[in-house]
This record gives C-alpha cells, sequence and structure tokens, in this order.
C-alpha cells in the first residue's frame, strides 16, 4: 500500500510540474503575416492556485507606460511570467525552457563555467523583463537590455525562453542560470513556434551570445550541450510542436526530426490561424484528446490547450502602438471568447488596474494579492 501510495503522489508530483511549464508561443514575421506587421501570441499555463490580473502601469521617470498582465498565486511564491506590452510598441513574455543538464540531479551533469555560473548578489529574476519593457523603445534596443542585465548580474532560474517584438522585428533570448544566453532574430517571412524547451542548435551570424558560447567554436550545439534530447525530443512538448506548426503555418513536421528555430509557413499567417493552434487538443491527430478531461498524468499528451491555461494572448502590432491590438481570454480560449482592445488608444477591459493601484501591484508583486 505504502509503494502504491508512494507512486500515486510522484505521478502528481509529475503532472504538477509539468503543467505549470506548458506555456506555448507562436511568432510570426512581419513578411509571413496577414497584416504586413508581426504578430505574437503565447498561452500562459500555470499550476493550481494561480490567477491572472491587468494592469496599465503610468509612464513616470524612466520607465515607459505599460500594459501588464500579471500572473499572481494566492500564497506561496510568486510567479515571474509576466507580459508587458509598453508605449513604445515594445512587447515581451517568456516559456519556461525546460530542464538544463547541471540542474537535472542525475549524472553526466555538466561542469560549473567559472563567472558564467555565478550569480552577483541574488541575480535577477523577477526584474530582468521589468527592467527591460521600461527601457525599451524597440525590440533590438530591448535584447541588448536583457543580455546586459544577464551579463551584470546573472539569471536566477533554470532556463528561460524571451520573446522581445515590435512591430518589424522579434527576438528570441534563450537564457540560462547565470550569465549565459543566445538570442536570435526570428526572419521576416518564417514562424518561429516553441513549447518548452531550448530551440537554438548552432550559432549562427546574427545572434548575440554570451562570451563563453562564442568561445566554444563553429560546431557547438547549444541544445545538446546544455540540455540533451530529456526535453527537446520529449512527446510532451514534440506534440505541441508539431500541432501548432501544423494548424498556425500549414507546415507537416515529420515526429522525431529536428527542432527547427524557425520555418517558412505554406500560406500568410493570420491571428485566426493562430487561435486556432492556440485552442487545439490534438484533434485529428493519433494523440487527441477530450479537452473537457485532459489525462494530466500523461504527459505526452499534454494539448497546446488544457486546464492549466490561464490566458491565452494574441498581439497584432499596428503601423503605431495605439494601433495595436491585445486579443486575450481569461482561462481557455477553447471556451472562452477573446476580447480585443487598444491598451495604449486607452481601450482597456475594465477591470485594469491604472495609476498608483497599478504601481503598487509592480512593487508587492512577490506578496500575496491584497486587492
Amino acid at each position: 500500500m505504502k509503494t502504491k501510495a508512494s507512486y500515486l503522489l510522484l505521478v502528481l508530483a509529475v503532472a504538477v510540474s509539468c503543467c505549470a511549464d506548458a506555456c506555448t508561443a507562436i511568432l510570426v514575421g512581419k513578411k509571413a503575416s496577414t497584416t504586413g506587421y508581426t504578430i505574437v501570441a503565447h498561452n500562459e499555463d500555470h499550476h493550481a492556485g494561480c490567477f491572472m490580473r491587468h494592469a496599465y502601469l503610468p509612464r513616470r521617470e524612466g520607465a515607459a507606460a505599460a500594459y501588464w498582465s500579471e500572473v499572481k498565486a494566492q500564497k506561496g511564491p510568486q510567479p515571474i511570467a509576466h507580459a508587458f506590452f509598453n508605449e513604445h510598441g515594445v512587447i515581451v513574455f517568456s516559456n519556461n525552457g525546460g530542464v538544463v543538464k547541471e540542474w537535472a540531479g542525475r549524472k553526466g551533469n555538466l561542469q560549473k563555467e567559472g563567472e558564467y555560473s555565478s550569480l552577483t548578489g541574488d541575480g535577477i529574476g523577477y526584474r530582468l523583463r521589468c527592467d527591460m519593457i521600461e527601457r525599451a523603445h524597440s525590440a533590438r534596443e530591448g535584447v541588448d537590455i536583457m543580455t546586459n542585465l544577464v551579463t551584470r548580474f546573472g539569471y536566477t532560474k533554470p532556463s528561460r525562453l524571451f520573446t522581445i517584438a515590435d512591430r518589424d522585428e522579434i527576438w528570441v533570448v534563450e537564457v540560462l542560470h547565470g550569465r549565459r544566453f543566445v538570442a536570435r532574430r526570428c526572419p521576416d517571412d518564417a514562424v518561429a513556434i516553441f513549447p518548452n524547451c531550448l530551440t537554438v542548435h548552432k550559432i549562427l551570424p546574427g545572434d548575440i551570445v554570451s562570451a563563453n558560447i562564442s568561445a566554444k567554436g563553429p560546431d557547438f550545439d547549444f541544445i545538446a550541450f546544455y540540455q540533451g534530447p530529456r526535453d527537446w525530443k520529449s512527446p510532451y512538448n514534440l506534440h505541441r510542436w508539431m500541432d501548432a506548426y501544423r494548424i498556425a503555418a500549414g507546415v507537416d513536421l515529420t515526429p522525431g526530426s529536428e527542432y527547427p528555430f524557425s520555418v517558412k509557413p505554406a500560406h500568410k499567417v493570420s491571428a485566426a490561424d493562430i487561435k486556432r493552434a492556440l485552442s487545439s487538443h490534438y484533434e485529428g491527430m493519433p494523440w487527441a484528446v477530450n479537452p473537457k478531461h485532459p489525462k494530466n498524468n500523461q504527459t505526452d499528451l499534454q494539448p497546446i490547450c488544457r486546464n492549466t491555461t490561464l490566458e491565452s494572448l494574441v498581439c497584432i502590432m499596428g503601423a503605431t502602438p495605439a494601433e495595436s491590438e491585445i486579443h486575450r481570454t481569461v482561462g481557455r480560449p477553447c471556451e472562452n471568447k477573446y476580447v480585443v482592445f487598444k491598451p495604449h488608444a486607452g481601450d482597456l477591459p475594465p477591470d485594469t488596474a491604472t495609476g498608483e493601484k497599478a504601481l503598487r501591484r509592480l512593487r508587492n508583486h512577490d506578496l500575496p494579492p491584497e486587492d
């Protein structure tokens, strides 16, 4: 009986941890979209006890005004998986990047890499995207701000994939614990989709990398060295990755094939294409699941849209920040309507915190909710 109970607890722990790391991002370059500008989208998944709330942070000295979609826990440690969209038209959100070898707790762990594995003080975590979005006037400037902060302080978590975008460019910044990172621009004529694993193999001209990675030479494989196949070849990630490309981009990828950083879509991609992908439960695929009863103890069957999806966010960039639209659901997009608003035109959902209330939330993010 004790053995059976221990097994059930293990299954539950695996399910909860996977659900907490189950976000999916879809990025569409400006030449690949139906609008002529970039479109970026994201399903935010997290564990039980978390919820979403939103605010509009006012402009203040040294900081741009910004729409803020906040992940909040009822109690305990507060998540750091927020999305921000500032008045200069720069947006940032993130995916958990999965397990990296030196954090995996098994034989064959990577050796430490000296200063590149270290932190200054407590390092930087929650404030990384906040500091970037307060100062960035473009996606490219945002990449410089973020990588400089990581180089200076070191990142506190095992791994994270940040999307930084404006109307013309989309960048993905893959950050590992300490001072290690790769930043790559999504090609204008391509779509980049990723679940919860690293996506860069060989370093390419134009990539922005930490000094230790640039020193490893032209044959260095970023994923294989830092992560290995446990995450980037797992069915849990592979199925979502294939399904999103199939629905949003019209591209069928071979099971077991190497993750591409991006692909050219079979057609121009619209917001409607993206929403269909973000609402998917693998319909029409061999591993389809019942959307009302997903099998949370079978991680290879976890769909893009599931019972841990707290929010679906689609940002359709316009010619100006005021013309840019956010389409947002509260909860799963398969059963909730997308609400459309233009945060930088003063068009906000009615429950949006503003002014001093919004700033108080930002200051007290690490505390349980008071309002």
